[in-house]
């Protein structure tokens, strides 16, 4: 839900800016920004690095390898339900 709300965001302000940049100053010869160009200075400028420390990516890999043990285990359960259902 957050990505699509960041995503929905993101793609309102590359159309304002779009649609600002569409028509070049008279003294300056310029083509309009590119979607690609307004979306590199949208990450430049709006949004923010994410934090790569140590202490972070140790934290995060333990929490993404404690999800996915959770999931196997979910997933041997159900299969032992799904065999005992159809003796």
């Amino acid at each position: 839900m957050r990505w699509s709300l960041i995503s929905l965001l993101a793609a309102a302000v590359l159309a304002v800016t779009r649609s600002l940049t569409a028509a070049p100053a008279a003294d300056i010869a310029l083509i309009p920004a590119s979607p690609r160009e307004l979306l590199a200075v949208l990450r430049v400028t709006a949004l923010p690095a994410p934090r790569r420390d140590l202490g972070r990516v140790l934290h995060w890999s333990a929490w993404r390898r404690h999800h996915q043990h959770q999931a196997v285990q979910a997933h041997r359960r159900w299969n032992n339900v799904t065999t005992e259902a159809t003796r």
